[in-house]
């Protein structure tokens, strides 16, 4: 019986480089081998150094949370759209400082800070700050105060519950049918979100989302959460390189390492083919002058105006409840699930934000836990927390025989 035996012809270069790294690995294993007792200790300090290193950072979390502070924040009478917006892009310009050095956020990690919208049935819309352990309130309220003058900053953090504002959800035990989600921008973070005209009162998201209060019936409920914390370290730095990058005008990447990986398999691409790239045929003197279409200048103007402003890392979550049953209820709650989140498409421009599954939404807001957020500027961040608008003529407490301003929405 014959049998045909089939070689595989393999290139010259590609023979040489798996040669080689068939070397390589011969000669790791060997060295292994060799020191086998140092590897097996470096490998277990390593593994103890980062289990020291998470239970520090839990322990660290368990106490922001235990020593957190609830504090209500009262706008002052009078404020004007334009003047909520205008002091939420101060407040957020000048809280970044609030973050640690190095290696405290090396050893118990970056704080957060938590701003709430508590909607309930015959109420106003009810703003909450959520502080940590590790944020000085003094600090907090300076910075509120500055941004808004006659701001009241109530400390709500033992007080009675009953009369409580941000306590404007039933009681834990009872039953409830529970509707919600959480936020995230759909296309890249380099890319600018539209910022309103503070001018514009028309396109203030708090407006829609008092709209939702005033609609709320006995017994419903809803909650928006923003969590805010500075971004700095790596995260900022890739942000960075990565605008860099689109301004220079190469593709912006999503990491060195997918870089690395994309540089290298190149190089073996022309190492078997025998070809070079077309950016290696051309020098630098002969690379063509790229020109840019209006749209896309403008693109990159607003991405520029992103960069120079203070970046925050942000989540933001939202659910509505309602004590009612049955399928009349489940809708009821899907409907006003929908209106909360409509409240943030007129920030829609470059980016938009996009609504995402959130398991047990009820619990993920009371908990105000943070992984990982989207990177916001200052001035995005300033559109989406801010204190709601609080005209004279609502303000006063008297009552009118006009009808009231079209940019009022808060029940008398």
């Amino acid at each position: 019986m014959n049998t045909t035996s089939i070689t595989l012809a393999v290139p010259e270069p590609a023979a040489r480089i798996l040669t080689t790294l068939a070397a390589a690995w011969d000669g790791v294993s060997a060295w292994i081998a060799q020191h086998r007792v140092w590897v097996i200790a470096v490998a277990v300090l390593a593994a103890l150094a980062v289990t020291a290193v998470a239970r520090l950072r839990r322990s660290a979390r368990r106490r922001w949370h235990e020593g957190a502070r609830l504090v209500a924040v009262l706008p002052p009478a009078g404020l004007d759209p334009a003047a909520a917006l205008a002091g939420a892009r101060r407040l957020w310009w000048d809280l970044p400082g609030l973050a640690p050095p190095r290696w405290k956020r090396l050893v118990a990690g970056l704080p957060h800070l938590t701003v709430e919208y508590h909607l309930s049935a015959g109420e106003d819309l009810a703003l909450c700050m959520w502080l940590p352990a590790p944020l000085p309130t003094s600090r907090i309220d300076a910075a509120l105060r500055a941004a808004w003058p006659g701001t009241l900053v109530l400390d709500r953090t033992d007080r009675n519950t009953s009369r409580n504002p941000a306590a404007t959800e039933p009681a834990p035990r009872t039953r409830l049918v529970v509707t919600g989600g959480t936020v995230r921008p759909e296309r890249p973070e380099h890319l600018p979100l539209r910022v309103p005209d503070p001018r514009d009162d028309a396109a203030d998201p708090l407006r829609a989302l008092e709209a939702v209060a005033g609609q709320l019936a006995d017994g419903e409920s809803a909650v928006v959460q923003i969590l805010a914390r500075p971004a700095v370290g790596r995260r900022l730095r890739r942000y960075r390189r990565t605008v860099d990058r689109l301004h220079s005008g190469r593709p912006g990447r999503r990491s060195a390492v997918a870089g690395s990986v994309s540089v290298l398999v190149r190089e073996l691409l022309e190492i078997v083919t025998g070809s070079k790239s077309t950016a290696a045929t051309h020098d630098a003197g002969d690379r063509p002058v790229r020109r840019l279409d209006p749209q896309q200048t403008e693109e990159l103007r607003e991405i520029r105006a992103k960069k120079l402003q203070p970046q925050w890392e942000v989540g933001l979550r939202y659910y509505a409840a309602t004590t009612a049953t049955g399928p009349d209820a489940v809708a009821r709650v899907r409907g006003l699930a929908d209106s909360l989140f409509g409240a943030f498409a007129l920030l829609a421009g470059r980016n938009a934000l996009a609504r995402h599954r959130l398991a047990k939404p009820r619990a993920a807001v009371e908990a105000r836990r943070m992984r990982r957020g989207a990177l916001l500027s200052a001035a995005e961040l300033a559109a989406l927390a801010h204190l709601p608008a609080r005209t004279d003529a609502l303000s006063s407490g008297q009552a009118r025989s006009v009808p009231a301003p079209i940019d009022a929405t808060r029940r008398l």
